[in-house]
């Protein structure tokens, strides 16, 4: 969690905007097999900051949390909705399974909504930890893990009540989490440099995952057919370790200012934007599991999270222009006018 700009750019910031940033691809000669990634637009949206982008394949949307609320795009025909769930500083907004419901959670209120994610009706809150940052859906017990930053807790809510049922204790500073599909969830701890991970039938903590080498991991990603976590540290580095033996399968330099890792299942890639460096890594997989790699485009300051579309292939990035600090906010402001999902996709 970066509070929706990023801060990691108040020492690198020279005053110039991220505008002027040219879009350009390196790509890997080891890459003969894998499509080209282009800047191919850009969907403007309503000013103010951001955090994690959450997407329903089936029902075509991308959920965007903002720090009024959920915004929400439909993948087919780019239309926005600025304020799909009102909320106060809303870290992440997650679909519950094919409930048609969505959880957003509340950093400011110690809460967390459900609502229709068709209409946005709010059903109801819940309390939570303190900050609730992401959340996951944990699908065989149809449960949402909210996972709460500063309080170092999981909160377990059932959107159908919607109800609190369980608290699960790991310590620390919580980031990210991914769900195996079998009743696991592997949770970034940033303060602790490794992977917690809870068995949320039995609410208990059952291990964890060194993350030698990476310093605040922060955003995570799962490779379910490879059993692969992908996790981004804050040192600038992409850790990939393998949850059988929970061995480190690579460590790769992606870049500073990285707050979200993407995976792509179907293609077997995945995407880590590094908003200081304003950079995009695409990372491939060869035919000994191997990751590497494969392209690196560029993108623009802030530029450090974002969400994919199944369908298409193509990434949703939520960036902007970056002007001077605005007191007593010791980090750059956005520009008016220039808040946008930049659109990413295979040539």
């Amino acid at each position: 969690m970066k509070r929706w700009v990023l801060v990691a750019m108040t020492a690198a910031f020279t005053g110039a905007t991220a505008g002027a940033t040219v879009f350009a691809a390196e790509r890997s000669s080891e890459s003969a097999t894998v499509p080209i990634y282009r800047v191919i637009g850009r969907i403007p949206i309503p000013d103010g900051g951001w955090d994690y982008a959450t997407v329903d394949g089936g029902a075509r949307r991308l959920y965007l949390a903002r720090d009024f609320g959920v915004l929400a795009l439909d993948l087919d025909t780019r239309k926005v909705t600025g304020v799909l769930v009102p909320g106060s500083g809303v870290h992440t907004a997650v679909p519950v399974g094919n409930t048609g419901l969505i959880v957003s959670t509340n950093g400011d209120k110690n809460a967390a909504t459900v609502a229709e994610a068709r209409t946005g009706r709010i059903l109801g809150s819940v309390a939570t930890g303190k900050m609730p940052d992401a959340a996951v859906y944990e699908p065989s017990t149809g449960l949402v893990v909210v996972l709460n930053h500063r309080g170092g807790t999981a909160t377990l809510v059932n959107a159908q009540g919607p109800t609190v049922v369980g608290t699960v204790r790991i310590g620390g500073e919580l980031e990210s989490g991914v769900a195996d599909g079998a009743g696991l969830v592997y949770v970034n701890v940033a303060s602790k440099h490794k992977i917690a991970v809870l068995d949320i039938a039995s609410r208990k903590v059952t291990g964890a995952i060194e993350l030698s080498g990476c310093l605040q991991p922060s955003g995570l990603a799962y490779d379910a057919a490879d059993q692969y976590l992908i996790s981004v540290c804050d040192n600038g580095i992409t850790k990939i370790v393998r949850v059988s033996d929970r061995q480190s399968v690579a460590s790769l330099r992606t870049g500073h200012g990285s707050d979200g890792v993407i995976f792509d299942a179907d293609r077997k890639l995945a995407f880590v934007p590094a908003g200081e460096d304003g950079k995009l890594s695409v990372i491939g997989f060869d035919e000994h599991r191997i990751p590497r790699i494969v392209q690196t485009l560029a993108t623009q300051k802030g530029t450090r999270l974002g969400g994919l579309d199944p369908k298409t292939g193509r990434l949703y990035l939520p960036s902007a222009d970056f002007g001077p600090p605005v007191p007593p906010v010791p980090w750059p402001a956005t520009v008016p006018g220039s808040v946008m999902l930049m659109v990413v996709g295979p040539r």
